[in-house]
């Protein structure tokens, strides 16, 4: 009888990738087969049909509103030579077309599995726990459901998973990591600030990371038994901190690069970027509603006599006026009596001047914090913590049932698939009607945080067990949780809550919770990891054992 043949490793490699991918996108294949595709609300359709310059100096971070022009111009040309008649759009709009749309939500889901798939390599060697993992991954709705929305937060959801696992790469390495891997990184950052505006706070990743494995490494030098190992994990600790240093320069480049991109490809245009964080603290100003009227005016006294200019304070004053007067001081109303206010007389609304004015008094709040703000931040951030993914995928359907209500600011939405033969009640209802999404139903990120810090727990069990230095992995998961703690605690003290401001944290959190768990998994199985002087390694045990 002829033998039988053995796969080739390549061969057996080639087949387990293709299992991981065919795990990782069977969610998004259903979805594109089943789900229409949803909408941000109007801000997503601003950015798809607006120049970015434009949605650009109204406060959106560039990088979606470019890189979506592309699969809609695809799209667009294709529906014209199929003989397909393209909506008329209002000048300065670019039209949408259902191709268009697809082949943007169908470039969403591929760049999620490429990018999970390169995230979930990077966290173990073994395939059955990359394989777990996976699993993991594709059961949870909440990111399949964001790469099936039209809206900037998708793009920034999957460079993360991008930088998070590019970032892990650069721990893992044992001696001191190429600068290209450095530079790769550098440029997943860049593309992130590019992204959202929020997500300058990524930037702390890596230098919180270096710096935390070189107090630990320090820490562990002086209660070293032996010299060698007390050299050892000097060297180390030196190389945590130039590896900090260095990733500090990153971060600083990254804000730099950003910041004058933005600027140069409006040099020569009427419209400036600029920052527009007080408009956005007007939705905080929320807080002010439910307090008593003298507490109220008193507060609004005390923050004018802060306010560093004379329109700042004179905004916070019709703010007090209009609460006088019993009339709800949103932002729309609010923007509509405050522009006669600083500028009377004027035809055309001098915006970046009134967002100066906007940004002042949003700082006579915040420098420092009142407490009744605090107050109304700390209930927000609780909040945010208790929200579970299922919340805020049921909040993805409501924001796409937006364009019922508001036709009339997205015009060019009503002949696309999602919104012509459909109505609210319908679109609200399809959550409901597909046990997917509900495959979590009751995880929140404080039960999440629990399961996380076991697991930070198991991982540094089994390390000093095996006698195996996992370098700065345990490092690396508390500073993406710091992180997203931080994101969360921003948004709350700057804008009011939304369910989808949770994503940060509930993102950066599970990416975390999955590092260390494989990780640990990884050294139970293999005692993959550094192993300090002095100690055997379990290969090099395995090593020292006689035959038989």
């Amino acid at each position: 009888m002829p033998e039988a043949r053995i796969p080739s490793r390549s061969a057996v490699s080639l087949l387990q990738s293709c299992a991981l991918l065919l795990c990782l996108f069977a969610p998004s294949a259903w979805m594109i087969a089943t789900i229409p595709p949803l909408w941000r609300d109007v801000d997503a359709y601003n950015q798809l049909t607006r120049d970015p310059l434009v949605t650009t100096f109204w406060g959106h971070a560039p990088a979606y509103s470019y890189a979506a022009k592309v699969p809609l111009y695809l799209g667009e040309q294709l529906e014209r030579w199929r003989g397909i008649p393209v909506a008329d759009v209002a000048i300065g709009l670019s039209p949408l077309s259902d191709t268009g749309v697809w082949l943007l939500i169908v470039a969403q889901h591929l760049a999620l599995a490429g990018a999970s798939f390169y995230f979930i390599l990077a966290i173990s060697n073994s395939f059955w726990v990359r394989l777990a993992v996976s699993l993991v991954w594709a059961s949870n709705a909440l990111f399949y459901t964001f790469a099936h929305c039209v809206g900037s937060e998708t793009l920034s959801l999957i460079l993360i998973v991008l930088v998070v696992a590019k970032g892990l790469r650069l721990i893992q390495h044992r001696g001191n990591p190429r600068w290209i891997d450095w530079y790769i990184f550098t440029v997943g950052l860049w593309l992130c600030l590019l992204s959202r505006q929020v997500n300058l706070l990524l930037i702390l990743l890596l230098p919180a990371t270096f710096l935390l494995s070189w107090a630990q490494n320090r820490i562990s030098s002086r209660f070293a038994t032996g010299d060698r190992q007390k050299r050892w994990l000097q060297r180390l600790g030196a190389r945590r901190f130039r590896q900090s240093l260095i990733a500090i320069s990153v971060g600083i480049a990254c804000i730099a690069v950003a910041h004058s991109l933005t600027h140069h490809l409006a040099r020569k245009t009427r419209f400036h970027p600029h920052s527009r964080m007080g408009y956005t603290f007007l939705f905080r100003l929320q807080f002010l509603k439910p307090l008593p009227p003298p507490a109220r005016a008193a507060l609004l006294e005390k923050v004018s006599a802060r306010a560093s200019s004379k329109e700042a304070r004179q905004l916070v004053i019709l703010m007090g006026q209009m609460y006088a007067e019993s009339a709800d001081p949103d932002a729309e109303r609010f923007t509509q009596r405050a522009i006669p206010l600083l500028f009377p007389g004027e035809t055309i609304v001098p915006w970046e001047k009134f967002d100066v004015a906007l940004n002042q008094m949003a700082y006579a709040f915040l420098l420092p914090p009142i407490p009744e703000h605090l107050d109304a931040a700390r209930t927000d951030f609780v909040a945010a913590l208790r929200t579970p993914a299922t919340e805020i995928v049921d909040n993805l359907f409501e924001t796409t049932g937006y364009f019922f209500e508001h036709k009339d600011a997205m015009p060019a939405c009503a002949s696309l698939v999602t919104f012509r033969d459909a109505s609210l009640e319908a679109i609200s209802r399809i959550p409901s009607q597909h046990s997917y999404f509900y495959l979590w139903r009751g995880v929140t990120c404080n039960k999440l945080f629990v399961i996380w810090f076991l697991s930070l727990l198991i991982l540094l069990v089994i390390a000093r067990k095996k006698k195996v230095n996992v370098r700065a992995i345990p490092s690396y998961g508390i500073a993406l949780v710091a992180v997203g703690l931080l994101i969360t605690a921003t948004n709350s003290l700057l804008t009011e809550f939304l369910p989808r401001f949770v994503l940060p944290i509930w993102q950066l959190l599970l990416l975390s919770f999955l590092i260390l768990a494989g990780s640990a998994a990884d050294v139970l199985i293999r005692g993959s990891g550094e192993s300090p002087p002095g100690s055997l390694s379990p290969r090099a045990v395995r090593g020292c054992r006689k035959p038989g």
